[in-house]
């Protein structure tokens, strides 16, 4: 099948990323939001990644201009009735991720393809909401999805390998390099990378160092590009404690139990980067 229009629905920090790869690449894209505030604020979000990396030399003022002119933006889920492909990229949220999963499945026609970006649930219960779970397939891109090469294609055991092979397909098409990963929760990224942040900020909770040495001891010993501090602010302190929390309900592991630190951030509005203040205080944080 030839993939001419991607819709994604959400626009959030993922949703946004994927639907700015897709329309740089040369995909028509068409971006569906909740309501118009929030696919106001998506829309500006993805202008704001193409200004950075026009002011960096990565694109020019006429790939910025023609990338923005392949984006729709909107609040109606039929706008996604004549896609090729659709991304579900909404919040983490279980029973959010299920009712619109099985209306998606209502709205567009049978060939159509239909993945959901997750991170650390299950495919099977997202796929079993619809009336083609054998169809849908699992992305776990990373942030930022712009920069980031990695991209998890999840698969279940009732999954269509010619639906698998076809997302791997688009997923290198975008620049990515995809990775076919077994449904489990968290898959391989979250599954190991979750109990190395919640250990690491545990270390700094008992005092074993202060965190900006945990961070340049995983630097400086085990050449990682960042420490796991810097590494949960980039990804968002909520979204790691909602990681977390959604993989401990599942293995009931205690490694996967979000820290009473990590909860008392959260609680603060301390969520990383993008707040200006997480463990680490940015441009514009207090």
């Amino acid at each position: 099948m030839q993939i001419k229009r991607v819709a994604v629905v959400g626009c959030g920090t993922m949703g946004g990323g994927v639907a700015q790869v897709a329309a740089q690449r040369g995909y028509e894209v068409v971006v569906v939001e909740k309501d118009a505030a929030s696919a106001e604020a998506g829309q500006q979000r993805i202008a704001a990644g193409l200004d950075r990396r026009l002011d960096r030399g990565r694109i020019t003022a006429d790939d910025r201009r023609r990338t923005l002119d392949r984006l729709r933006f909107g609040t109606a889920i039929d706008a996604i009735t004549e896609a090729d492909l659709v991304v579900e990229a909404v919040y983490e949220d279980v029973e959010l991720k299920k009712s619109l999963l099985a209306r998606i499945d209502t709205i567009v026609g049978p060939e159509t393809l239909i993945g959901s970006n997750t991170s650390t649930i299950p495919l099977v219960v997202l796929a079993g909401a619809t009336r083609r779970p054998e169809a849908i397939v699992g992305l776990h891109f990373f942030n930022p999805v712009p920069v980031m090469k990695l991209v998890e294609v999840i698969r279940t055991p009732i999954s269509l390998p010619a639906n698998v092979e076809s997302f791997v397909a688009f997923a290198r098409d975008l620049g990515k390099t995809p990775v076919v990963i077994n449904d489990v929760p968290g898959f391989v990224g979250n599954l190991l990378v979750v109990p190395f942040l919640l250990d690491a900020v545990r270390a700094f909770e008992r005092g074993v160092a202060p965190m900006e040495s945990i961070d340049e001891v995983l630097q400086l010993g085990f050449n990682h590009r960042m420490g796991p501090f810097r590494l949960a602010d980039l990804i968002g302190l909520d979204i790691v404690h909602d990681m977390a929390a959604s993989m401990y309900e599942e293995y009931k592991d205690p490694r996967y139990f979000p820290s009473p630190l990590l909860k008392q951030y959260v609680r603060l509005g301390w969520l990383g980067q993008k707040t200006g203040r997480g463990f680490y205080t940015y441009d514009g944080g207090r």
